[in-house]
């Protein structure tokens, strides 16, 4: 338990080094950062990591301040917790809050070092979104690289003929993401939220061949490189604040 870490004190912290701004993950707002802080937690650790992640929710959810969504890698490296952040700029991303007292930060932040084997920040902008009717349990996420002078021909063919065929064939939610911090920026990643491991078997557009397969022409040569696939479980106990 938390208290084991930093016996009898309420964590309320800064969000400044890797758990700054607010989120909203399924929001139906562009054009906003997307700060993802992906932790690789030691693999005796993860219990005193969940203890301290979801003691700073109930401090951030006393203070009525912010939001942040945490996921966790289902399969692989399922010691991996990506935490999700959503700002209006890179000021806002970087500055946080300061709900604590400098000395209880000091404590809390050495605890969490203790707990964390590796960690990497990036920042996206959303650049479309469709909202997800209800909060799902997961999202499947796919990271590729766009052809150097392709990322509006790509944007342009997703806004105008995949989102209309994808809302047709009644998804439950998706967001597409460029990378703008912390990487190579032609990159784009898309998530797909899903309720279930069943409908990772389903079609994800469900649509007559013909009119698939008219969608889907030339679709492939918008990419270079192979595509980055995994799922991530919602993590609701370490996750604050409304959708």
């Amino acid at each position: 338990m938390i208290k084991d870490v930093l016996p009898k004190f309420r964590i309320s912290l800064l969000l400044a080094v890797f758990l700054a701004g607010s989120a909203n993950l399924y929001s139906q707002q562009t054009d906003r950062l997307i700060t993802v802080r992906k932790i690789a937690v030691k693999h005796d650790k993860i219990g005193e990591f969940i203890a301290l992640q979801k003691e700073m929710s109930e401090a951030y959810d006393n203070a009525g301040k912010g939001r942040r969504w945490v996921w966790r890698r289902v399969y692989g490296e399922t010691h991996t917790f990506h935490i999700i952040t959503e700002s209006d700029s890179f000021a806002e991303r970087e500055s946080g809050q300061e709900v604590m007292d400098q000395a209880h930060w000091d404590l809390w932040l050495g605890a969490m070092s203790q707990t964390i084997k590796s960690r990497e920040t990036t920042t996206f902008r959303r650049m479309l979104a469709i909202p997800a009717d209800d909060r799902p349990n997961f999202v499947v996420v796919n990271q590729r690289t766009i052809r150097p002078g392709r990322i509006s021909e790509y944007l342009d063919w997703v806004e105008n003929k995949l989102i209309p065929a994808v809302q047709k064939s009644g998804s439950n939610g998706r967001v597409w993401d460029r990378l703008l911090y912390g990487g190579n920026q032609l990159t784009i990643a898309s998530g797909r939220f899903i309720d279930s491991w069943a409908e990772l078997d389903e079609p994800i557009l469900d649509l007559p061949e013909d009119e698939r397969s008219q969608l889907m022409e030339g679709y492939h040569e918008f990419f270079e490189g192979d595509v980055d696939r995994y799922v991530l479980r919602f993590e609701e106990e370490m996750s604050t604040g409304s959708l």
